[in-house]
């Protein structure tokens, strides 16, 4: 009687290691879910949405990102395109659809500099 009463008991530890095993796992796999659902709504905030620090940093990440696509493009030789083809490619890497909000941040910013500037002047 002690032995099946023992196997009982090892089989019940068993089964609920088992449903502990299956819980963790399937938390885990619900977490890095939520986690990956959360980066993909940040990623695509509203104006609405975002921070003046958020702002901040994505409007100096944008200056960086459109130096380095300007370098990049004056590096691969733009001789070879035409006016049309060169203004395109001008006109992507400012007006991408990621990047509108920001240019108009900086044009905003660059309007204010050039009215303090002339106002000065007077």
């Amino acid at each position: 009687m002690t032995e099946n009463n023992s196997s009982n008991i090892s089989t019940d530890t068993k089964l609920k290691d088992i449903d502990n095993y299956i819980e963790k796992t399937i938390e885990n796999k619900f977490n890095i879910l939520k986690d990956s659902i959360k980066l993909e709504n940040k990623t695509d905030n509203n104006i609405s949405q975002l921070t003046v620090f958020e702002l901040y940093q994505n409007t100096i990440q944008y200056m960086i990102d459109i130096i380095n696509d300007i370098s990049y493009f004056l590096t691969m030789n733009p001789s070879g395109y035409s006016n049309q083809e060169y203004r395109k490619i001008l006109f992507d890497i400012f007006f991408s659809k990621t990047r509108i909000l920001y240019t108009g941040i900086v044009l905003i910013f660059i309007s204010f500099i050039i009215y303090f500037i002339d106002d000065i002047s007077v």
